[in-house]
């Protein structure tokens, strides 16, 4: 089982509607992000579920909320509520029906530009259902671990695999049988640099105003 991450040129970056709150962002607590989900794979609404509840857990675990937003009604049905770039805490993941990329162990990938900054990841469905026929893991939770692995990468930029955790970049026996518990994560040094990360764009790009007075877009 491996990941992948890919790079963006940077001209292809979009820019970013940016929003916070300044107490949140200096106080460090209550670190909270909108992941925006884009299911385009036959996954059902109960096992989407409980892989966001999965996806929750392990960063809430690292000291970070996330909020989803199913932005998918039907095939061809975008909510109201994604039709916008996506602000300074909001991410944008799409399950994708079968893989991208010439490797079958790559489950998914997020797309960084060479500063290591990145707004969206896809998963790869298909490769995903493979991995639990193969090793019986469930599927909600494979699915759910695998969202934040990408997710993680978002956070954590370039260079981001580790030994141990999460991030490793292939799950062993070890850290499959972790992900049926429940209690695969980010590792300590991660959370931290997640969190800080985090923090300082909120701080970064609060209290700005448009010339009417009014928040406003750069």
């Amino acid at each position: 089982m491996g990941f992948h991450w890919k790079k963006m040129l940077p001209e292809l970056e979009l820019a970013v509607l940016l929003y916070g709150s300044i107490a949140a962002a200096a106080s460090g607590d209550n670190l909270q992000i909108t992941v925006l989900v884009y299911n385009n794979a036959p996954v059902s609404v109960s096992v989407l579920k409980q892989a966001e509840v999965e996806a929750a857990r392990v960063f809430s675990a690292a000291g970070i909320g996330i909020v989803w937003v199913n932005c998918m009604h039907g095939p061809r049905t975008v909510s109201e509520a994604c039709a916008h770039v996506p602000r300074s805490d909001e991410f944008v993941l799409q399950i994708a029906p079968t893989g991208k990329t010439s490797n079958d162990s790559v489950f998914g990938e997020a797309f960084l530009a060479e500063d290591g900054r990145g707004k969206y990841c896809d998963l790869f469905f298909d490769r995903i259902e493979d991995e639990n026929l193969k090793s019986r893991t469930n599927i909600s939770r494979l699915l759910g671990t695998v969202a934040a692995h990408e997710l993680g990468h978002l956070f954590l930029g370039l260079n981001a695999h580790s030994k141990v955790g999460i991030m490793a970049p292939i799950w062993k026996q070890q850290s499959l049988r972790e992900v049926a518990t429940g209690t695969l994560g980010f590792t300590g040094d991660q959370s931290k640099l997640m969190k800080a990360r985090l923090g300082g764009e909120q701080a970064k790009f609060i209290s700005f105003r448009s010339r009417n007075g009014r928040p406003g877009d750069y």
